[in-house]
């Protein structure tokens, strides 16, 4: 009940308002800007697709096909893109290739390739490394070449994972808001963008719950038709599971590896060694003049707050999205194994996959900003909306955990007479609370580095980090630009540590277990 009730009040109502205000005054709004914007942003997304899709394939398959050294290590800095913040991704491109590329929409394509790599490797990936290879072999010993033999055998067995990555990367592309406000011109706006220039700067907010639910038209088609790809596409895979990766064999196939290993390394690590030489750089050399006034409240952008009051607040706000979302997720999760209606709220609780955070954010603004139910004065506005995002995230891991969990130890506590609540605990509290805590980790770093939703909800007085450095972006001087990177150094850190955290518990679990 208590997630039911949280998600029905927390996401429901939102989307509600968003709906009723998008019809209240639907005949009088000119929809064609939107339209236009849609469009562009439908290419620019399909175009970031196409190149992670590219890119993101041969790593895929180097990854999931050979066993070599410095395999993991690999596998882990290709995944660091992804959980980094979007804005702070934008940041390192823009110190990198800001003075050599002045097209915005290439800047904003290369981004969205580099932010989503992961995500073509993670799922694509996962699914080759299951594929029966002794079809391959065959083909290959018929006389095929590599290249034959993968599109001949490989590719159709892979349709309905490569599927499943464009339809989501389409989505995140065609959202973007972070990437697209500090690499972007008026050329790359996105629906994201619309939505956040109408509510903040023209306070439209009947145009923006339109273009709220434009975008969430587009979004349902994209993973509609990536479903139904996948789904058409998985009655032809052939899988066998392997329990040792070969080595590679012959010297072109070693190259091979070997190069596509070291590309992947550079793609990931140049954008970030860019950005730490920002925060260490002037116009003179090298200097620390950056990190010395992240407590000058002149290096801040409303003087009310220095930048590191910033990283005080993302904190907090960090903190409290943990605890919710982890509390809100684990009891979740453990509906769908312990009550038939669970299924209904595991359903409610993934609807914010296909929601935009700039969707939410307004919802919250809408709903959560005026009375009965106005949060504007207390700290639970931002960290409820991240909790809304971070959920999903949270039932990933909780849930596959549980299911692999021996069901038995719970039948026999039963059977011996142990109250249901005991029995359950029993069974799956060791494994619950290593996994509660990871989850809630992980919930932490989409606070730390989420924009979309805090840049309508934070305030002015005491911003996140990322709106922090997006306020320094927008200002001129050389001062505002080094903090700004400064300040994305330490998101850096801060993610990446947290992720380090998840990790070492996973590892931990999986020892004991």
């Amino acid at each position: 009940m208590l997630p039911a009730l949280f998600l029905s009040i927390s996401l429901g109502y939102p989307l509600v308002s968003v709906l009723q205000r998008s019809f209240a005054d639907i005949q009088s709004i000119d929809l064609s800007p939107q339209l236009g914007i849609a469009a562009s942003a439908a290419l620019q997304a399909f175009i970031s697709m196409t190149g992670a899709l590219l890119i993101g394939i041969p790593i895929a398959g180097v990854l999931a096909t050979y066993r070599f050294r410095g395999r993991a290590f690999v596998q882990a800095i290709v995944t660091v893109p992804f959980v980094l913040p979007t804005v702070v991704i934008a940041l390192a491109f823009r110190e990198l290739l800001g003075t050599t590329l002045n097209s915005g929409l290439v800047l904003v394509v290369i981004a969205h390739i580099y932010i989503n790599l992961a995500v073509v490797v993670r799922i694509v990936g996962a699914t080759w490394q299951q594929l029966d290879q002794r079809m391959v072999i065959a083909a290959r010993s018929l006389g095929a070449s590599s290249i034959r033999a993968f599109i001949t055998v490989t590719l159709p067995q892979l349709k309905a994972a490569v599927s499943s990555a464009a339809s989501i990367v389409f989505v995140f592309c065609f959202t973007s808001l972070g990437v697209v406000l500090v690499l972007g011109n008026s050329s790359t706006r996105t629906l994201e963008t619309q939505i956040l220039r109408e509510t903040s700067l023209l306070l439209d907010f009947p145009t923006a719950a339109i273009t709220a639910v434009l975008q969430l038209i587009v979004v349902t088609i994209a993973l509609v038709l990536g479903a139904r790809a996948s789904m058409n596409s998985t009655s032809k895979i052939r899988t066998m599971r392997f329990s040792r990766l070969p080595r590679p064999h012959g010297l072109r196939t070693h190259i091979y590896v070997i190069t596509v290993a070291l590309t992947a390394i550079i793609l990931v690590t140049l954008p970030l060694i860019s950005l730490v030489s920002g925060s260490l750089r002037d116009t003179n050399g090298w200097t620390l003049e950056w990190w010395q006034s992240l407590t000058d409240l002149e290096a801040g952008t409303t003087r009310l707050g220095s930048p590191i009051m910033a990283i005080a607040t993302s904190l907090k706000y960090a903190f409290f999205t943990g605890v919710i979302a982890g509390v809100i997720g684990v009891l979740a999760a453990m509906s769908v194994l312990s009550h038939r209606l669970g299924r209904a709220v595991l359903i409610i609780a993934l609807a914010p996959l296909g929601i935009s955070a700039a969707t939410l954010g307004l919802g919250f603004m809408l709903s959560f900003g005026r009375a009965p139910f106005d949060l504007r004065g207390t700290d639970l506005l931002v960290p409820l909306a991240h909790s809304i995002v971070a959920v999903p995230l949270v039932i990933a891991v909780v849930l596959p955990t549980l299911r692999a969990s021996d069901r038995r130890v719970a039948i026999v506590a039963s059977a011996l007479g142990a109250r249901p609540s005991r029995a359950f605990f029993t069974a799956y509290g060791p494994v619950l609370r290593v996994v509660a805590i990871a989850a809630a980790g992980l919930a932490a770093c989409v606070s730390l580095g989420e924009f979309g939703a805090a840049s309508f909800l934070a305030r002015s007085s005491s911003p996140t980090v990322p709106v922090q450095i997006v306020k320094l972006l927008q200002r001129p001087g050389e001062q505002s630009f080094g903090v700004a990177c400064a300040l994305s150094v330490i998101l850096v850190i801060g993610t990446l540590a947290l992720v380090a955290s998840i990790d070492s518990l996973g590892a931990k679990r999986w020892k004991r277990s």
